[in-house]
């Protein structure tokens, strides 16, 4: 492993992942730790690795693209409240979101607040400004109520199906 800061970027961060995925043997982890923590340069790549890793695992959030709609859902039960990571988690991967095509699914968000209502009306408009539009699939009936009596149900259509959520962008 000498002379890893000459190895193509490819291979270094190969060897990054093996490193942080513990796939190494102890002979490669004493050698790639010896080099990696004695040079400056390399440890930097190696901290925003690890950073990057650890960022990917704590997403609350998966993207998943059906029938060329981009479809949102929460990894485990989530509220949409002032104090919620995943309201700005929600907030920053809709605006962020090439697509403006977007289905949110709902089935494990717990509760919702002002603040989270706010937030999908702000998802909501972006898209459309983008010529796009934001639906919403699997609410709770709790939410669903909610949505329909704030009225946000009729611009943010409610589907309890997700094929006919993708479906309805193209009527």
């Amino acid at each position: 492993m000498d002379m890893v800061c000459k190895k193509e970027t490819i291979e270094r961060e190969g060897l990054i992942a093996k490193y942080l995925s513990r796939s190494l043997d102890a002979e490669a982890v004493e050698e790639f730790e010896a080099h990696y923590l004695g040079c400056d340069e390399c440890f930097d790549e190696l901290r925003v690795s690890e950073r990057l890793a650890a960022d990917l695992r704590a997403s609350s959030l998966s993207w998943n693209q059906t029938g060329g709609v981009s479809v949102l859902r929460f990894r485990a039960n989530a509220e949409l409240t002032h104090s919620a990571h995943e309201l700005e988690e929600l907030r920053r991967e809709v605006l962020e979101q090439r697509d403006s095509r977007v289905i949110i699914d709902l089935s494990r968000v717990t509760r919702i607040d002002s603040a989270g209502l706010g937030q999908l009306m702000s998802c909501y408009s972006h898209l459309v400004r983008n010529q796009g539009a934001l639906k919403v699939v699997n609410a709770t009936p709790e939410i669903d109520k909610l949505l329909k009596m704030t009225g946000i149900s009729t611009l943010i259509h409610s589907y309890q199906d997700e094929q006919e959520a993708v479906t309805s962008f193209n009527n």
